[in-house]
Parts: structure tokens; C-alpha cells; sequence
């Protein structure tokens, strides 16, 4: 397949899945936590950090489901809303399990989790 700007995003994430022998599945679960964590660690000072490092991967993931959507569309005309769904639960799952455990785990991480902090 030559690689155009219409099949960048795809044809990249197939390469870099290549290049690190992890499944797609496997890059959302990774690339997930990644993010939050570098996000969590680069927010840690500011009010309500926390939030926005899961905001940020949230929005990360909801950009990348649009350009896979915009491809399944091209390919068949519709969304694969089954793998969409996949994908999101794999990319939030452990960045919303450690941050509702940090929210719950001081005082502190509540007030901030809540808007109070």
C-alpha cells in the first residue's frame, strides 16, 4: 500500500506496533498509561493535576478513535464501534483505575480529584 496523508495515521500505528512486537490492543493499554503517568508527573503541582493528566489522555484517545473512524469510514462506510469501544477501554482502563485510587488513597488527592483542592 503506498502511504499517503489519507493513510498515515494508520500505516503508522501498524509500524510502530511492528517495531515494538506489541499488538494494537497492547499500544493502547501502554501508550495509555504512559501518557497519564508522564501527564500525572509533568501536572503534579497544580490543582486538580490529576483530572487533566486523565483529560489529556481522554482527549489523546478520542483524537485517535476520529482518525480511525475517518479510515473504517473510507474502508467500509461506517465506524467499527465494537473495536472504537475496545480501544477506549484499554487506553483508560489503568489511567482511571490509579486515579480514582489516588483520589481515594489521602485526604489531599480527594479535595483535588473533587474541585476542592
Amino acid at each position: 500500500m503506498e502511504l499517503t496523508w489519507r493513510n498515515f495515521w494508520f500505516e503508522g500505528k501498524d509500524w510502530v506496533s511492528e517495531a515494538l512486537g506489541l499488538s494494537k490492543e497492547m499500544l493502547h493499554v501502554h501508550l495509555g498509561l504512559a501518557l497519564f503517568l508522564a501527564a500525572a508527573l509533568a501536572l503534579r503541582t497544580r490543582r486538580r493535576g490529576l483530572v487533566v493528566a486523565w483529560l489529556a489522555v481522554a482527549a489523546l484517545q478520542a483524537a485517535n478513535e476520529a482518525l480511525d473512524a475517518r479510515d473504517w469510514i473510507m474502508w467500509t462506510g461506517s465506524v467499527n464501534w465494537a473495536e472504537t469501544a475496545r480501544d477506549t477501554v484499554a487506553t483508560l482502563f489503568w489511567p482511571t483505575v490509579i486515579a480514582l485510587i489516588w483520589a481515594r488513597a489521602t485526604p489531599l488527592r480527594r479535595a483535588e480529584w473533587a474541585g476542592r483542592g
